[in-house]
């Protein structure tokens, strides 16, 4: 008997957990009811104290008739613009223009444009951390020289959706090229939390004419605008300051760590020619040291390489050339370095994190340096040092081009 009453009650309270936790979610939003807002585009209003937020929205329909193989002369994308002081003024205000609710759970990217983010991105860092429709992974772009508006209405060839087709682009250009870098909401507020070290974003322009942003973009073989990532902004606080570019962008994931792999071009001692040396593997350190309250910084970068194509006559099976390779690269990584910490010195901006290394290593020195450090960091003296080991020479080691 006492069995059958236990069984009962375990019964019982089995039904209820069920009948509890699987009646559906509370704040279900029907796809007939929102407008999903793939990215956002901040540009500044030129004197007034307000931005004109631009959001991506997908047209269900025409995605799904695009992945079927139909479709229609309709973009798979609208955009709405609306004018605002804040986001949440300018979504409520939005409502006016389009039938459904603006909703954020799926966007995956927000573009500033260069004059909102020297105005000062302060109160965008607040609502990225507090918002909960905002995914903390979400990317951001600088739109370097162009409006953020523009980069969200450039249809793209590859990708049915533009928002899709840019981060795809920056994925590959960080991983392969390393002139670059992706940088998402999380990876800038874990930036602005930490002691010694200032946000840097990744910049994004347009190739061509950005007048062709319309759908016939994308039914031409030569697009006539194409949307590329490049060049890192530099920050001080929420403000940006400058940029890097090219080799000194590069320099910046070399300090880093980050640069997975990329290729270094040096000239052979012809002058004319070229060697292409893949580098397929790097890391970077640190280390502070402090001599009579003097600071100096050491920068060590090691990485891994092969060569990748020759241009000139070399004998891959010779030591000594092998040498030459290494000591030439390292060289080229030492150069794009100091140019990078030159371009940052310049603007007081420590993207790098040299006074997080200061904070956790000499602590007390830091309670004297940290509430100035972006002054000290323009005036520390950086020293570079860089060791390259080429592993592989391919599948020739005396190129044709020898015979």
């Amino acid at each position: 008997m006492k069995q059958n009453w236990l069984k009962v009650m375990s019964i019982s309270l089995y039904s209820l957990f069920v009948v509890t936790f699987l009646t559906g979610c509370w704040n279900q939003k029907e796809l007939n009811d929102i407008a999903m807002v793939t990215s956002v585009g901040v540009d500044k209003v030129p004197d007034e104290d307000s931005y004109l937020f631009t959001f991506q929205i997908i047209i269900p329909k025409q995605v799904s008739s695009v992945q079927g193989g139909g479709g229609g002369e309709q973009a798979p994308v609208t955009v709405i613009s609306q004018k605002g002081k804040t986001l949440f003024e300018a979504v409520r205000e939005a409502t006016q223009k389009i039938p459904n609710q603006l909703y954020f759970p799926h966007t995956r990217l927000f573009v500033f444009s260069e004059d909102a983010a020297k105005d000062g991105l302060k109160d965008f860092w607040d609502i990225f951390e507090r918002e909960h429709e905002l995914r903390p992974l979400t990317t951001i772009f600088i739109a370097k020289g162009i409006k953020a508006k523009t980069v969200l209405t450039i249809m793209t060839p590859i990708e049915k959706l533009p928002s899709d087709d840019l981060l795809e682009k920056s994925k590959i250009a960080e991983g392969r090229s390393a002139f670059s870098i992706r940088v998402d909401i999380d990876d800038i507020i874990k930036a602005i939390g930490t002691a010694g070290k200032e946000p840097f974003i990744g910049g994004v322009k347009v190739i061509g004419s950005a007048q062709a942003a319309q759908a016939e973009n994308v039914k031409q073989i030569e697009p006539k605008a194409i949307i590329a990532t490049g060049d890192i902004a530099l920050f001080r606080g929420e403000k940006l300051q400058g940029w890097l570019k090219d080799g000194s962008a590069r320099g910046l994931l070399w300090v880093l760590g980050k640069v997975k792999t990329t290729v270094v071009n040096i000239t052979c001692k012809n002058k004319e020619d070229h060697i292409n040396v893949e580098i397929v593997r790097s890391k970077a350190q640190i280390h502070p040291t402090m001599k009579n309250g003097r600071l100096k910084m050491q920068v060590m970068i090691s990485a891994e390489a092969s060569v990748g194509e020759t241009g000139c006559f070399i004998d891959l099976t010779d030591p000594h050339e092998i040498a030459w390779i290494q000591e030439k690269v390292e060289k080229e990584i030492k150069k794009e370095t100091n140019e990078a910490i030159f371009t940052a010195q310049k603007h007081q901006s420590d993207v790098f994190g040299l006074g997080a290394a200061i904070y956790r290593s000499h602590p007390e020195q830091w309670k004297k340096w940290g509430k100035d450090w972006n002054r000290h960091f323009s005036k520390a003296e950086v020293e570079v040092k860089s060791h390259v080991y080429i592993r592989r020479s391919g599948l020739r080691n005396k190129p044709l081009k020898n015979q």
